[in-house]
């Protein structure tokens, strides 16, 4: 008669770890062989989804912030609702979230980016400051080398802070080329407490400051705090 342990070796020799650990319960009786089977293999796979969602949290880095919907309107909370069918990331859309300090946009944002990790998407956050240094140093380290290529294989890149301080000229052109590459094949969230048309004024290149403007609202939604 078979024992455990062996079922277990096996599991482990076919890589089937949660099986192999005595996560799945192999003790159910009165069940044919392929109900059971059945059984054990749904189990292997809602497991590895619970920890493939695990994973892509931890290396998302979004803070730990919980999103309340009674403390937004009921407008602004159905369409963050709606953001859970993640059809916007199918289709690669942008979101610009726009509010003053302490309005709780980047609560929204972290919410978005929780709902997009259920649905098995790769999210990464970051401040602009932290976007401008990996953008700019991912040559210089296996560190930042690791973040960028982490960016790549995103679904959403979330940026947070966006105008809080205006662009230094010498990193809007950097910030510019980075937005148009990385928005070709990903979604972005962008996080501003300025409205967009003040953004060109507070540039001293107008014109590739109205261009950047342009390549994020796009193909974009606005929620608006």
């Amino acid at each position: 008669m078979t024992n455990l342990n062996e079922i277990y070796n096996k599991a482990r020799a076919l890589n089937l770890q949660n099986i192999a650990h005595g996560k799945i319960d192999l003790n159910i009786e009165m069940v044919s062989n392929l109900d059971y089977l059945n059984y054990v293999l749904t189990r292997e796979l809602e497991e590895r989804a619970r920890r493939s969602i695990q994973k892509k949290s931890g290396a998302s880095r979004l803070p730990n912030k919980e999103y309340d919907a009674e403390r937004v309107s009921q407008g602004i909370a159905w369409q963050i609702e709606e953001y859970k069918k993640t059809d916007w990331i199918n289709s690669e859309q942008n979101l610009v979230i726009i509010g003053r300090c302490d309005t709780g946009k980047t609560t929204i944002a972290t919410h978005i980016g929780r709902m997009a990790i259920n649905n098995n998407h790769r999210v990464y956050y970051c401040n602009i400051e932290e976007f401008l240094r990996v953008i700019k140093d991912k040559e210089k380290s296996l560190k930042t080398m690791k973040i960028y290529k982490y960016m790549l294989d995103s679904s959403v890149i979330i940026i947070d802070d966006v105008m809080y301080a205006n662009i230094l000229p010498n990193d809007l052109p950097i910030f510019y080329r980075a937005i148009s590459f990385l928005n070709e094949a990903r979604s972005l969230i962008v996080i501003t407490n300025r409205e967009l048309a003040s953004w060109i004024d507070a540039a001293n290149d107008t014109h590739l400051m109205q261009t950047l403007v342009d390549r994020i609202t796009s193909n974009s939604q606005i929620i608006r705090l």
